[in-house]
């Protein structure tokens, strides 16, 4: 299980990585191509500019009505649900979603959670609409492209025009389309997927509830619907005019069928939205309808402007119109991102004729060649380190920063092509002005590991390669080469290189390649070492950390979990301007703090908290905290985080509780049948005998071994003899004054208040043990003088009435999930008390935090 466990939080946590690896895969396939057809690129490139020019302004007239349409179709999904937002806001809305999904390949749900603020703040919508109005957005936006796009296929299929790969394609997605039918139904059916779906994926779950549950227009999302399907009749008339603007003769049926492969490629591609394939795929579907290579390959690219890089570019400059946070994390990516496909298409295309006779002159013709893979090969790797950028790597902003000085110096070698490196200047610029942004550390423990044994290996692949060109004969290569020129043909194949020598057998041929595949294997797990984000961070305490913390908490704690927050599994960080700390634990990219700082007053929580993110930054981390109190809620949201409810925390009123009422009778009815048989209830007061912990220690295990549980920490205790030994332990003794339960009373820093920590029975407890316990500890802390008493928190109760989808997907889990059904029967019980109830909230910095948090809560809670 341990193995499984293993793997499972190793795919989730690389995640990002093979989707970049399936979108490279594209580009490659897209570059492979492409490159066979180098001359026909320069053609295709010269062919741009000799498009005509009333062709083109049509499309750029079509191009403003594409990008309305897009606002209309997210203002019709709002009207759908009865909400209204302006036209403007919904163009703005699409724009920018449209640019960061090329960056954030999550899927919907991921790229819903972005810009929903500036529509709750302008348009008053709630987060729940807004999430439903994109989800009614997301799907018309699918449903419309496979009305256009299987049809079409199908006819291409039916005419005997299509490869066996393109139809094998067409097949899958099919098949995968009809699968998603059946999900659909089965889930408005309530079946056998949507029971499981409830029980394993709860945030998935939510959305399925959500639809369900709310209340929508048929009409108005039929419209919606309508509005889509002229957006991909906009894509048509979009490939119609590329091939007329460029001297082509289109026809309907041409313009149909292209642009239904672009929909089959866009749906297969979770990342760089099928850069590469869509180019080269659009270019063989017109080359089937009787154009010329070079006029198919420049109908692609004037295509892809209107339809992909026109509308990137509006987005970016909905972007900086706004001048929010999220441009400054996308912009830098966004050049890289450009300047990457700049590389690939420069690499590829051939250099002026007069730039190059100059360039040889005073540059050798072998470093011109390698300019030019240099470039290539700096391309590609860019458009995986744009992605990197997003999350804010400082490694990848470390070799951004090499690859496009690197990229800058060669496009001057290759071809002085001072138009590509002007940008590459532009893009260098931009990462030397947000470098402050890329802040989160590479996971160094595990390149330290891995670097001797990959050394190693790198080592073993050129000895092996070397003395293997070395002993072959001299028909593989048509020369007999020595041990200099052997090392040579190694270290070029290492890098992917031909090495200037071409196999004339097929043992050499997969000898060449074997050292490529071991060279690229390398190279890629190299690249994974030094991107690859910092998972758990532990920072060395002193010690006297500890002493330092309780002194503070002795002095200025106000709160039930301020004993918690020293406790030995916490990390402490003490601001050096105002006299307090941040009790923190650390798990993957974040730091995640126990409730508030301890510290004097509000005033002193307003200070520390801005120093806390600071300190976190520098280390590489992002901040959160774990159950901030209601009373607290609109601190941290005058701070610009955001909070999400997790729960609430039970409060019993002492001086109005009691045992009487009918509400208590059963209550009252087993305690009386407890005491008769003979059980008591006991103060053991401290400090306590080494007997009587171990009687406690079998009492806790066999509670553990019940109930299948183990020992948690964080935000609660473990069983420690040590700790427990110096603690007020309440107990219940059978008639043999064999201990069947216990409670321990912990300090707690709200005046007035008591709390407890560990709550155990043994297996043979009667019924009614926890019942006696807690009624007679609660009898006792009243006498004691105690004015309330802490119950602890119930994860997930308390949202009545859910404000947006989070909060919707806590309220289903707590109410519908099995695996969360304890919660409900925990609240239950703690209500037999009366208490008094206070929402608890996790504060956060920005939505894309809640993709990673919940994954960093559960380590942090691990003992």
């Amino acid at each position: 299980m341990k193995t499984i466990r293993k793997i499972k939080d190793f795919v989730q946590g690389n995640k990002i990585l093979f989707q970049a690896i399936l979108g490279l895969l594209f580009v490659g396939f897209g570059l492979f191509l492409i490159k066979k057809e180098q001359v026909e690129v320069g053609k295709a490139i010269d062919a741009l500019f000799l498009a005509k020019p009333v062709w083109i302004l049509w499309g750029l007239a079509l191009l403003a009505l594409f990008i309305v349409v897009q606002g209309m179709m997210y203002q019709q999904s709002f009207r759908a649900i009865h909400e209204k937002i302006g036209l403007g806001t919904g163009v703005s809305l699409y724009l920018k979603r449209n640019l960061v999904s090329v960056f954030v390949p999550a899927g919907m749900l991921t790229n819903m959670l972005f810009f929903n603020r500036s529509v709750e703040q302008k348009e008053g919508v709630s987060k729940t609409q807004i999430y439903f109005a994109s989800t009614i957005f997301s799907f018309c936006s699918i449903l419309s492209a496979v009305i256009i796009g299987i049809p079409a296929l199908l006819w291409l299929f039916l005419k005997g025009s299509m490869s066996s790969a393109m139809i094998w394609g067409i097949v899958a997605t099919a098949a995968f389309l009809g699968f998603l039918v059946y999900v659909l139904v089965n889930i408005i059916r309530k079946g056998s997927i949507y029971r499981f779906v409830m029980k394993r994926i709860p945030s998935l779950a939510g959305a399925f509830e959500t639809l369900l549950e709310q209340s929508f227009s048929r009409g108005r999302m039929a419209f919606v619907l309508a509005l889509s399907v002229v957006i991909e009749v906009i894509g048509i008339t979009h490939l119609f005019i590329s091939v007329e603007a460029l001297g082509g003769h289109a026809n309907l049926e041409m313009a149909i069928v292209g642009y239904a492969i672009v929909l089959l490629l866009l749906m297969s591609s979770p990342f760089l939205r099928g850069i590469g394939a869509v180019e080269a795929a659009l270019t063989y579907s017109l080359v089937l309808y009787g154009l010329p290579h070079v006029l198919a390959l420049s109908v692609a690219f004037l295509f892809r402007f209107f339809e992909f890089w026109a509308v990137l570019v509006a987005g970016l400059f909905a972007l900086i119109s706004k001048k929010n946070n999220l441009f400054l994390r996308v912009f830098p990516a966004f050049l890289l991102f450009i300047l990457g496909i700049i590389n690939i298409v420069s690499g590829i295309t051939p250099a002026l004729p007069n730039r190059l006779a100059a360039l040889q002159e005073i540059v050798p013709l072998d470093a011109i060649h390698a300019s030019v893979w240099l470039v290539i090969l700096a391309g590609i790797l860019m458009l995986a380190l744009s992605v990197f950028l997003i999350r804010g790597l400082r490694n990848a902003w470390f070799f951004a920063m090499i690859l496009v000085g690197l990229s800058l110096v060669a496009h001057v070698l290759k071809g002085i092509d001072w138009e590509e490196a002007t940008f590459a200047f532009v893009t260098l610029l931009g990462l030397v002005i947000e470098r402050k942004q890329y802040f989160i550390h590479t996971d160094f423990r595990l390149a330290k590991r891995s670097f001797l044994p990959l050394l190693f290996t790198v080592l073993g692949i050129l000895v092996f390669g070397t003395f293997g060109f070395y002993l072959l004969e001299f028909k593989h290569f048509q020369a007999d080469l020595n041990v200099w020129e052997s090392f040579k043909t190694t270290l070029s194949a290492f890098f992917l290189f031909d090495g200037g020598h071409t196999p004339g057998t097929p043992f050499a041929r997969d000898l060449l390649f074997g050292v490529k595949c071991l060279g690229g294997v390398s190279m890629a797990y190299f690249a994974f070492l030094l991107l690859k984000p910092l998972i758990q961070r532990n920072f060395p305490k002193a010690g006297d950390d500890i002493q330092r913390a309780r002194a503070l908490v002795e002095k200025h704690g106000q709160s039930s979990l301020d004993y918690f927050k020293t406790y030995a599994d916490k990390t402490f960080w003490f601001s050096e301007t105002i006299e307090g700390f941040v009790a923190f634990k650390t798990s993957r990219n974040y730091a995640i703090a126990l409730e508030n700082p301890v510290c004097p007053d509000l005033e002193a929580l307003e200070k520390i908290v801005p120093e806390f993110d600071e300190y976190c930054r520098e280390n590489g981390l992002r901040s959160a905290f774990y159950r901030v109190p209601e009373s607290h809620k609109s601190v941290y949201e005058q701070m610009g985080k955001y909070v999400i409810p997790i729960g609430e925390e039970a409060v019993v009123q002492l001086d109005t509780w009691s045992m009487a009422g009918g509400d208590k009778s059963n209550m009252r009815n087993a305690i009386h049948k407890l005491t008769k048989t003979g059980y008591t209830f006991q103060v053991n007061q401290p400090p306590q005998k080494d007997f009587f912990l171990q009687q406690l220690k079998a009492t806790s295990g066999e509670w553990l071994h019940e109930t299948h549980r183990s020992e948690m920490v964080f935000s609660q205790g473990q069983f420690k003899e040590r700790e427990l030994k110096d603690q007020i332990i309440l107990t219940i003794q059978n008639p043999e004054q064999k201990i069947v339960g216990f409670i321990n009373l912990i300090p707690d820093f709200t005046k007035g208040e008591a709390n407890f920590d560990l709550m155990r029975k043994t297996e043979d407890a009667p019924n009614g043990t926890m019942d006696f316990l807690f009624s007679k500890m609660l009898e006792y802390l009243k006498e004691a003088g105690y004015k309330t008493c802490t119950l602890g928190m119930v994860p997930l109760s308390g949202i009545n009435e859910p404000g947006n989808m989070q909060e919707r997907v806590i309220k289903l889990a707590y109410e519908k999930m099995k695996q969360f059904g304890h919660y409900k029967s925990l609240r239950d019980y703690k209500e037999k008390f009366d208490p008094t109830w206070q929402m608890m909230y996790l504060v956060y910095n920005a939505p894309f935090d809640l993709i990673y948090i919940p994954g960093a809560l559960g380590k942090v809670f691990e003992p």
